[in-house]
């Protein structure tokens, strides 16, 4: 029975470690928006959902952390001039996936923009606020301690493949959606959580996957089109022409366009074949063994 729980090093096996994760983040998490809805009418919008979240997957990070006498920075929290660069980097490439996805929607027909007569450029910058806070929320639940602790158990293909499903299926879908347009959704949900886990993988930091997380929610959210089902109000509002909604994605957004499926898996492919950093290009699949007592010296064994 204890083999159920424990390695050959006497450790607790790497899957437990991430479901006692998740367990502790949703306590964390439910526990600080609990308190948040006991706060005055109007204290509550200084302190949003979404940053309650992130500190309540942080406070996890930080706690299990200690448990192994690691840190913060050892599970891709590292604050350097590398992770500027990769945030930068990020939130250029989401931002410039979304302009593809929209460009290639616009040439088959499917939308034209109008500008929003009240789009201020003070609700954008509240929108960026909330959506990095969600970006660093989700990162940090499925690119964090649990995906890491993973990679170690069962390598990172597995690890890809359950925590991208996982991330999909965290995603609401409305019931009343387009059957197309579900399949489309979930699928490029998928394809968006196994393209975020190579951008940790490939750098070994979480600042590449925020900032591309972060770019392409923010990037929908100011052209109009909805965000994994959420409306928006941005800077333009998307018109349709009547296209077959696998096409436009419809009041899902973009994340429901054909045209997402295809760049997406076409970014999945890039990142697959990058070699990433070079302290990052082989993680291990499990944590190390201890290393072997010192061999005694001859003066000792005469």
């Amino acid at each position: 029975m204890r083999a159920v729980f424990f390695n050959v090093e006497n450790s607790l096996r790497n899957g437990w470690k991430s479901l006692g994760y998740f367990l502790m983040t949703a306590l964390f998490v439910v526990g600080l928006i609990f308190i948040r809805r006991t706060l005055p009418d109007n204290v509550r919008p200084f302190v949003p959902e979404p940053v309650l979240a992130f500190l309540g997957a942080l406070v996890a990070t930080w706690v299990c952390s200690r448990l192994e006498r690691t840190s913060l920075a050892a599970q891709g929290f590292a604050i350097s001039g590398d992770s500027c660069r990769d945030f930068g980097l990020g939130l250029a490439g989401g931002t410039g996936l979304v302009g593809l996805v929209a460009l290639g929607v616009w040439l088959l027909d499917g939308f034209h923009l109008v500008r929003t007569p009240d789009g201020a450029a003070s609700n954008l910058l509240k929108s960026a606020w909330t959506m990095l806070a969600v970006a660093l929320f989700e990162e940090t639940l499925f690119h964090g301690y649990a995906f890491q602790r993973a990679i170690r158990g069962m390598g990172p293909l597995w690890s890809q493949l359950v925590f991208a499903t996982i991330f999909s299926l965290a995603h609401p879908f409305d019931p009343g959606m387009n059957g197309s347009v579900r399949v489309m959704a979930m699928l490029n949900i998928f394809l968006a959580g196994w393209m975020l886990g190579y951008c940790y993988l490939r750098t070994g930091r979480l600042a590449l996957p925020v900032g591309v997380h972060l770019g392409w929610n923010w990037a929908l959210g100011s052209l109009g089109f909805g965000v994994s089902g959420n409306a928006s109000k941005g800077w333009w509002t998307p018109v349709f022409h009547g296209k077959p909604e696998w096409l436009t994605g419809g009041d899902f957004g973009l994340e429901g366009s054909a045209i997402s499926v295809v760049l997406l898996a076409l970014a999945v492919v890039g990142l697959a074949r990058w070699k990433g950093e070079k302290a990052h290009q082989e993680l291990p699949t499990r944590a190390p063994p201890p290393a072997p007592p010192p061999s005694p010296s001859p003066r000792e064994t005469a």
